[in-house]
């Protein structure tokens, strides 16, 4: 069987921008941080058209502002300076926005939405770039013909790479449970990563749901049959952070990024590979690479061609909010027990509803003022997942 990812994309981009925000967008972002702080909790700004929740802090490198705009969006940092020749502004990109629309897409709603905040910018820097392709074990059993297990001890690491990267891919973190390892990365950051996990296990930890959305987006567009999200995926990552982009191989701009990237992380798989182990070689360097890294390697060389899952933002949006439907549920029906053992009420379903009902219609109609204020404060909280109910 010819091994395949079904899923490879970019799945991670962090920007420096040499500019600066208006003192007018300044003083607006001042007053919502420090609501923020006396609230302790972000706050929406509305500016010139664009939304963004504000955080009560901001963030390291001088940005005295970090925002937020959205599951799909990004978060951005800002600084207090007005000297354009700064580095005042600074994006982190979600993996949501790159499945749903891809880095050209991206790219351009960046400046976009800088054009419409009124922001001044000259030159981009680049300071961090992921790239990820996505397996099924299914697929990778089929391929080298034995259930595929994550072996740490099948990472092999060329003995000079340390020292070229100036320690950029020293040490090893694993992380296992039921004594079988889920995750194995290989270097750290601000310099180069090479990360081995499941996906599909972080996936339902996390309740990223969304993600099973994205794969089978991106599967339907290849004609591959729907994954029931029940299957274990495995994602090769490979992260390159602004030391080892900048240092080792002079990237910074889009134009250098562009023309470079495949280089830096065809390297990558090369200097730190997954094999085969063989019992009777103890050379660990001539061991052959494995199935998944042959084809790593093969996706990589394809210029990091970009596969978008195709998925709309607004589904990722119904996703969390469907997410966040059943969460405020659970913490309803957890206080349930609680309410009807304190009211003394019957252990009838009839009864207890009735009581509910009666309690949610005082409260709705006896303190209206007070539940529109709430429902005010849920739709600022969670505006970037729609639009607040009608009447509110």
């Amino acid at each position: 069987m010819e091994l395949k990812p079904f899923y490879w994309n970019f799945d991670g981009l962090d920007v420096a921008f040499q500019g600066r925000i208006s003192q007018d967008l300044v003083n607006v972002l001042e007053e919502a941080k420090t609501e923020a702080q006396n609230a302790r909790a972000a706050v929406l700004v509305e500016w010139q058209g664009e939304a963004m929740h504000v955080a009560e802090s901001g963030s390291k490198g001088g940005y005295a502002y970090r925002c937020d705009t959205g599951p799909t969006g990004a978060s951005w940092f800002f600084g207090r300076n007005q000297s354009s020749t700064n580095w005042n502004i600074r994006v982190s990109l979600k993996s949501n926005a790159l499945a749903s629309t891809g880095l050209g897409a991206v790219r351009a709603e960046l400046y976009r939405f800088l054009e419409a905040i009124g922001a001044e910018v000259h030159t981009a820097s680049i300071s961090r770039v992921d790239f990820c392709m996505d397996f099924l074990s299914d697929d990778l059993e089929a391929a080298s013909g034995c259930p595929f297990s994550l072996d740490p001890f099948a990472f092999v690491m060329h003995s000079h790479t340390s020292r070229a990267d100036q320690d950029d891919d020293a040490g090893m973190q694993m992380h296992g449970v039921s004594g079988r390892y889920t995750s194995v990365t290989c270097g750290k950051m601000p310099g180069r990563q090479v990360i081995v996990y499941d996906k599909s296990r972080e996936v339902r930890m996390r309740q990223k749901l969304e993600w099973w959305v994205h794969w089978n987006s991106a599967r339907s567009r290849q004609g591959l049959s729907a994954l029931t999200g029940e299957e274990r995926v495995w994602r090769v990552e490979l992260r390159a952070g602004k030391r080892h982009l900048k240092d080792r191989w002079g990237i910074s701009s889009w134009a250098e990024m562009d023309n470079k990237l495949g280089d830096v992380f065809a390297r990558a798989l090369r200097d730190i590979r997954y094999t085969v182990p063989s019992a009777t070689d103890g050379e660990r360097f001539r061991w052959q690479c494995h199935p998944l890294w042959q084809e790593a390697g093969r996706t990589v060389a394809a210029d990091l061609r970009e596969l978008m899952s195709g998925t709309e933002p607004g589904v990722v949006k119904s996703i969390r909010r469907e997410q966040l439907a059943r969460s405020a549920e659970s913490m309803i029906k957890g206080l349930l027990a609680t309410y009807t053992h304190a009211k003394r009420l019957p252990i009838e379903g009839d009864t207890i509803a009735a009581e509910l009902a009666r309690m949610a219609k005082k409260h709705v109609e006896w303190d209206t003022a007070r539940f529109l204020a709430a429902i005010e404060r849920s739709a600022k909280k969670y505006y970037f997942l729609g639009n607040s109910p009608e009447g509110a």
